[in-house]
């Protein structure tokens, strides 16, 4: 008997998941699946000590009109900076504002950065938009690559690789 109540239960539960999931799904025209999206953003310190620089995007997800293809990143803020007193490495949060070179709509990716002695790695994740970009979402990691020449060079490449979608 108790073995007939379990199953019961059991298959009302996958009955129901079955029937809500594609409603659900369905009632939101306006989402899309992940695209992958590549970022170079060229970093270094503007404006009385935030950073920020150009960025180009490419991809799917630049293709499918999900992402602008260029524009201008500034720190909109550094949450929390840890680990520095361990002389191994520190690590960093720190909150961009991506903006379109065509004046058009912002979004915000906030960093968890990681520098060490293997390297400077991060993952992002878009927090925030506003107008086209209020429904962006994607995530993904990247890696800081600093120049290297025979005059004082200043600021870091970071390359971003992941995916975005509209929720």
């Amino acid at each position: 008997m108790r073995h007939r109540f379990l199953t019961g239960i059991a298959g009302v539960a996958v009955l129901a998941a079955i029937t809500v999931v594609p409603v659900a799904a369905a009632g939101d025209s306006l989402a899309t699946p992940p695209l992958a999206v590549h970022f170079e953003v060229q970093t270094s310190g503007v404006n009385g000590g935030l950073s920020g620089g150009p960025f180009t995007a490419s991809g799917p997800a630049v293709a499918a009109g999900l992402i602008c293809a260029a524009g201008d990143t500034i720190d909109a803020g550094v949450a929390q900076v840890s680990g520095w007193q361990s002389l191994r490495g520190i690590n960093i949060q720190v909150v961009k504002q991506f903006s379109c070179a065509d004046n058009g709509p912002t979004f915000l990716v906030k960093l968890q950065v990681r520098i060490d002695a293997k390297g400077d790695n991060f993952s992002w994740t878009v927090v925030d938009g506003a107008g086209a970009y209020a429904r962006l979402h994607g995530s993904g990691s990247g890696v800081g690559l600093y120049p290297t020449g025979p005059e004082p060079q200043y600021g870091v490449l970071d390359v971003y690789d992941g995916g975005v979608h509209v929720d």
